[in-house]
């Protein structure tokens, strides 16, 4: 056996977790009542509207790009309220910016998704959604008893 070999464990570093980020869009319908929601298949958790958000791209680059593809074919408009929740997984951490956008006119889900449904927002509590706290952020944010701004909405 060569000192080589017999190198103590401590000088072998585990693997970096990983850290990923994402957009979750809250698209609030028109009339303030629904927002779009969707299942990933297999799946029985509701989710918003998801968005992987490369490393070399800011948050705010990213919805930037995502209202000016969407803005294009609907007017929608961003809400005053966003949030931060951080979550872990097996292989990391996973960083969401929360992001609302509301309609100005009647849409379809599938414009948005193939798997969306609108989801009355008195419903949310009786759903199960991701993140948890989206039932009381969108009954907050619709019946205005959130202040506009930032929020943490942390599992």
């Amino acid at each position: 056996m060569t000192p080589a070999d017999r190198a103590p464990s401590a000088s072998v570093k585990p693997a970096a977790r990983e850290v990923r980020r994402g957009l979750l869009i809250v698209l609030l319908s028109h009339d303030s009542s629904s927002i779009l929601l969707e299942r990933r298949p297999g799946g029985q958790v509701w989710w918003p509207l998801s968005v992987d958000v490369p490393p070399h791209c800011s948050l705010a680059r990213a919805v930037h790009r995502w209202r000016r593809q969407w803005g294009r074919r609907t007017a929608i408009r961003r809400g005053a309220v966003s949030g931060r929740l951080k979550t872990r997984t097996a292989c990391g951490r996973r960083d969401y910016l929360v992001v609302i956008f509301k309609l100005s006119c009647e849409e379809v889900p599938e414009m948005f998704s193939p798997r969306g449904l609108w989801v009355p927002i008195s419903g949310l509590d009786r759903a199960t959604v991701f993140p948890r706290e989206l039932g009381v952020l969108m009954a907050g944010y619709t019946e205005g008893w959130i202040p506009d701004g930032p929020i943490t909405l942390d599992e």
